[in-house]
């Protein structure tokens, strides 16, 4: 059964209020009686003692003045029974009667246990008094009803105050639960939407209190599920790029080598004495492999056992490779390499990068441009710099730039910088972005160590040799 926390929060509390304010306003009744009654019965002894002690006559005048101070009612006995004088008409009290009354050093036991006469239909608290010089007798007579009057106007205010706390205290828990309720159910249902796909903020409660820190906190997570969403979705895509580009690239990569195969027999066979523009050709089919080798490395993780190679000899490839497209778009490619041996871990790896920096660079750069490739070692790793004088990137596209299929160019794939950036990350280098006045990628590399760089360098040279 669904006890909603409304009803959580108000009932137990109303219950305690209610108790709490029955026993404030019962007990504070009880007290007035108390002190009401005590009231009296001072009152009526005091009345008494002071009879007691009155060495004047009490005719009807004094005794009517008395009334009207007490409220009380005299009667007033000779010393042989006999009534002389009383505030009541038609008072007649047997001797009996009379000797039952309380002696004077009984009246205070007498009238606070509410001892009782009843005269003509009404009760009376009743107290006698003997007066000076045994002259007689005074009875004291205190209505009831005036009793119960005096009660009830010392009780009807705390009655009030109990019935109005009473009235408000439901009808103020109520408002305040029901807009508690109200607020947690508004929270509530906007994660239900979120839930359901509508990943539009709620407004922010006005309010300074935990479910103003709780909507804040529902659209924090709106925005990071937001965020989580698009990932997945550009993942999901990511994935099924990747899949298909890889299936391209195999094709690809199978074409190209019946290519290759082709034009080197054509050039061993057919030798015309354009041996140049053969050279380029089987330059371009490299560069187009060493792409394809890259898209395979990151789509399917296909890679060659890693080579160690000289940084200086894949730079010179590199570089070759591509500086016949350089020239086709005049565009000037200037390359400044310091003298130095350094060895990489996966000299495929780094190539492909290079080509696809460099690619990127010629696309970035126009006509009658400049592409300036320089490198410099600091101790444990070099560090390679392609700059060019294309547009730039924008500053909000500054962090997207090595995000794979992430393209400004219409034509473009948005592979060339994501898989460089793998490339430098599987030989534990990196790649960034520098912008100032011109856009600068910077490769950095850790230097292989234990191992001879002549050894290697001399390996090198012997296999580009033998191609």
């Amino acid at each position: 059964m669904r006890w909603p926390i409304r009803n959580q929060i108000l009932v137990p509390f109303l219950f305690i209020q209610i108790a709490t304010i029955l026993a404030v306003a019962l007990s504070s009744g009880w007290f007035a009686i108390r002190q009401v009654d005590d009231e009296v019965a001072t009152r009526l002894e005091n009345v008494m003692e002071t009879l007691e002690k009155a060495s004047y006559p009490l005719t009807s005048n004094i005794l009517e003045q008395l009334y009207n101070l007490t409220g009380a009612e005299f009667v007033v006995y000779n010393f042989n029974g006999q009534q002389t004088a009383s505030t009541l008409k038609e008072f007649a009290l047997t001797t009996k009667e009379l000797q039952s009354i309380p002696s004077p050093e009984q009246n205070s036991q007498f009238l606070r246990s509410q001892g009782s006469l009843t005269f003509a239909g009404e009760q009376f608290l009743a107290g006698k008094a003997m007066l000076k010089s045994n002259r007689g007798t005074v009875l004291v007579l205190y209505p009831k009803s005036a009793l119960a009057a005096a009660r009830w106007e010392a009780i009807v205010n705390p009655a009030l105050v109990g019935g109005s706390l009473l009235l408000l205290t439901p009808l103020a828990s109520f408002w305040i639960s029901r807009r508690l309720a109200r607020r947690i159910q508004d929270v509530q249902q906007h994660v239900s939407r979120i839930a359901g796909g509508d990943l539009t903020p709620m407004p922010i409660l006005k309010s300074q209190d935990e479910l103003r820190e709780l909507s804040q906190s529902v659209n924090r997570m709106t925005v990071v599920l937001d965020q989580s969403m698009k990932r997945i979705q550009e993942s999901e895509r990511s994935a099924m790029l990747t899949q298909l580009v890889g299936g391209l690239a195999h094709q690809l990569r199978n074409s190209l080598t019946g290519a290759r195969v082709s034009i080197q027999l054509h050039q061993r066979h057919c030798s015309t004495g354009e041996e140049e523009a053969i050279e380029v050709a089987l330059k371009q089919l490299t560069l187009t492999e060493e792409q394809i080798k890259a898209l395979l490395r990151l789509s399917r993780g296909e890679s060659e056992v890693a080579r160690s190679g000289d940084v200086a000899v894949i730079l010179d490839d590199a570089i070759s490779l591509v500086r016949p497209l350089c020239i086709h778009q005049k565009i000037d490619l200037v390359y400044n390499r310091d003298n130095f041996a350094c060895l990489v871990e996966d000299q495929d790896a780094i190539r492909g990068a290079m080509l696809n920096l460099l690619m990127n660079a010629i696309e970035a750069t126009p006509r009658n441009g400049e592409i300036l490739v320089q490198t410099h070692s600091t101790g444990d790793e070099i560090s390679i710099d392609v700059i060019d004088d294309g547009p730039g990137v924008a500053p909000d596209q500054l962090d997207k730039v090595f995000t794979p299929f992430f393209t400004t160019k219409p034509e473009g794939a948005g592979l060339g910088l994501a898989l460089a950036r793998h490339a430098a990350e599987d030989c534990n280098g990196t790649l960034t972005i520098i912008q100032q006045e011109k856009s600068t990628f910077r490769l950095s590399l850790p230097q292989l160590k234990n191992r001879p760089a002549s050894a290697e360098l001399a390996n090198n040279k012997q296999s580009s040799a033998s191609n």
